[in-house]
């Protein structure tokens, strides 16, 4: 039997497990390009969890460092945090894409995120914000790409989730007359294994396994509550002036105490649910992990994969969220 392997996901199918990655009715393997798993997922929205570890895709990145490539880092402006893995392993060319910039507020200063990320990651040639969605700098992109590239082939990179597969969609899409595409997904590891797209005699972009980051909310919900956090639209930060013991409390996920009066905009999907309470009188989610912070009014609050907190001084807070995930600060890149 010939080998083939799944446009949606890059894993090489196979009839003998129903249980294992790649997995095609053995009726269909003359004529299917996708796995039964890949094929739920874009026709039903159906998520099967994958049995390939972190450490398989760490593998993968490795190998991929060794080929001295253009690489092209995609991440997420809410998973910045978990980037610095791919970071410390660059040794060859790379472009900085900070993905979904559409949805954050018109506000905020593009520019100022892109310098704050220069200066931050020095390695990089070039830091570009972009759109896949609104189409946004996607020509500036690829301009850049044909300029560092070393040969025909660049790497795509990026963490679970990071936006990689959507950009990839949309490359086709614009500068191919092909109708190939990525499976994508909201959820975690949906590309299991690297993808060859040829974009032109010139350029074919190979799709790799996004790293999964434990530290990220989304590995820590249940897939009802990763489709409300992960964000369509543009974000309407929400404002709170807190006084007397005030408990944000959000629904299905956790909660965020803040021990001090303050004024803060939380950053995160408009489609998740903040009820205000008393900490003293409610105590819904304490059961949680808990994590005690002080943020600075020149720092931002950081929960992984779900939102970001601006503060205007020095706040406290005490946060209760499932355990593993990854609250942090950062240096605030929004004025």
């Amino acid at each position: 039997m010939n080998k083939k392997y799944c446009i949606g996901c890059g894993v090489e199918l196979q009839c003998e497990d129903a249980f294992d990655d790649g997995y095609v009715n053995p009726k269909m393997f003359g004529t299917t390009v996708m796995c039964r798993r890949c094929f739920r997922l874009k026709h039903y929205g159906e998520y099967k969890v994958t049995n390939k570890s972190n450490a398989y895709y760490r593998n993968i990145i490795k190998s991929i460092f060794l080929q001295d490539e253009l690489v092209v880092h995609v991440v997420d402006i809410f998973a910045m945090g978990s980037m610095d893995y791919i970071y410390s392993k660059l040794y060859s060319k790379a472009i900085l894409v900070i993905s979904k910039i559409d949805i954050l507020p018109k506000s905020i200063n593009e520019e100022r995120l892109i310098e704050y990320c220069k200066k931050k990651y020095p390695k990089y040639q070039e830091v570009i914000a972009i759109s896949s969605d609104k189409n946004y700098h996607l020509d500036e992109l690829l301009m850049l790409i044909m300029k560092n590239k070393c040969s025909k082939e660049v790497y795509i990179l990026g963490n679970s989730n990071s936006g990689k597969s959507t950009f990839i969609n949309k490359m086709i899409k614009n500068y191919t007359d092909k109708n190939n595409f990525i499976v994508t997904s909201c959820m975690p590891s949906t590309t299991l294994n690297v993808i060859s797209i040829k974009i032109n005699d010139d350029l074919t972009l190979l799709d790799t396994p996004g790293i999964i980051n434990d530290g990220d909310i989304v590995m820590h919900l249940d897939e009802e509550v990763v489709k409300e956090i992960n964000i369509k639209h543009e974000i309407k930060p929400r404002i709170y002036q807190t006084k007397d013991n005030t408990s944000l409390v959000l629904n299905k996920i956790g909660r965020i105490d803040v021990l001090n009066d303050s004024n803060l905009s939380i950053y995160i999907s408009n489609n998740i649910d903040i009820d205000q309470a008393n900490f003293n009188t409610n105590n819904k989610y304490r059961d949680l992990e808990l994590t005690k912070i002080r943020v600075k009014e020149d720092e931002d609050l950081v929960i992984e994969g779900l939102c970001f907190i601006k503060v205007t001084e020095k706040t406290e807070f005490d946060i209760y969220m499932p355990e593993g995930v990854d609250i942090y600060k950062r240096e605030k890149f929004i004025g």
